[in-house]
């Protein structure tokens, strides 16, 4: 192979093998084996860890890793792939990993029972999750769900917001994250990504629709989070790693996109460029990673906005008592021209 053509499939190498070198990636990064300062000419290793396998709902990431976005503010990005087994919160308090990624309202609800976790940046502006129903299952909006029975995380903020708001009650039965109950019967509800589970059900055959969460007026970030003392003790690597993921994602909402793609691919052989392409296109229809309007809120996060989520879990009985929106999301790991989009306001 040619040193141009390895150079480029570098990144693929480097994240596959992160699949069979976890251990050794752990044990260096876990340890306080890097540096606290960034230095020229020495790349820090720096891990992050995913909530699924390898997809577009991560693709600025890869983006990052492909283009070299990490490599130019002097970190070196391992990417690990999640799955069902993987608790990150977990790995991000014992600090096994540096930074991962969830949904905002976890994040709080771990925060409120003592995890030691703070969100660096906003993934995406809203969440991809939403209620997969079929067309022919006359729920239209989510007052239908009154003693419907939903797939979904028992103990969720979801159901929660759901039933108080609309004044239903819905019935849980544990996620088993496959599609056969749902096919095989259409008064079945489960938790989906608009990102994700409606391509294979429509390819099946059936009629899917959708209620997104952030549409029911629960609207909560997806996020970057690490561990407060991590980022207390290494804020430049912090603020390195936020903007070059913040670059990451620009570029790959924008294209092209074609390396980190192949990289996505090369993980997971599910994410064929059919696939790939209705999962991007869900993400710009929605609005997901750059939010609504004029201004591109990639990597944004609101302090009004994430207090105002605290606050919601209180009212549905998820956090004990609010705490100040600082305390879990702090704005001072965001680059700059965030920084200032905050000051002058962003409406």
């Amino acid at each position: 192979m040619s040193n141009s053509a390895l150079t480029s499939f570098k990144p693929m190498i480097k994240t596959f093998y992160t699949l069979l070198g976890v251990g050794t990636a752990i044990f260096f990064t876990g340890c306080g084996g890097k540096s606290d300062e960034l230095s020229e000419g020495e790349l820090i290793p720096i891990i992050l860890q995913t909530d699924w396998y390898a997809q577009p709902e991560h693709g600025g990431f890869y983006q990052a890793v492909a283009e070299g976005y990490y490599e130019e503010v002097g970190l070196d990005v391992t990417i690990m792939q999640g799955g069902t087994g993987i608790i990150a919160p977990q790995l991000i308090a014992t600090r096994k990993v540096d930074f991962a990624i969830n949904r905002a309202d976890d994040i709080m609800i771990h925060k409120s029972n003592g995890v030691p976790l703070i969100i660096v940046a906003a993934l995406m502006q809203h969440d991809p999750q939403a209620l997969l129903v079929h067309e022919e299952s006359g729920v239209d909006s989510f007052k239908d769900l009154d003693g419907r029975t939903v797939m979904t995380t028992p103990g969720g903020a979801l159901v929660r917001f759901i039933e108080k708001t609309y004044d239903v009650t819905i019935n849980v039965t544990p996620m088993d994250y496959g599609m056969s109950r749902f096919l095989g019967n259409k008064e079945f509800i489960q938790q989906c990504f608009i990102t994700n589970e409606p391509y294979y059900i429509r390819k099946a055959g059936a009629n899917p629709k959708t209620l997104l969460l952030s549409e029911s007026g629960f609207d909560p970030y997806r996020v970057i989070f690490t561990n407060p003392n991590f980022a207390k003790d290494k804020p430049e690597i912090v603020k390195a790693f936020v903007a070059a993921s913040i670059k990451g994602w620009k570029s790959y909402m924008s294209g092209p996109r074609e390396k980190a793609n192949a990289i996505i691919s090369e993980l997971n052989p599910k994410m064929t460029p059919d696939f790939i392409d209705f999962s991007i296109n869900a993400l710009l229809e929605h609005n997901l990673v750059a939010g609504e309007g004029p201004i591109d809120k990639t990597g944004l996060i609101e302090p009004q906005r994430v207090q105002a989520q605290i606050d919601t879990l209180v009212d549905i009985g998820l956090i004990e008592e609010a705490y100040d929106a600082a305390e879990i999301a702090p704005t001072d790991y965001l680059p700059p021209e965030l920084q200032a989009m905050l000051k002058i306001g962003t409406n």
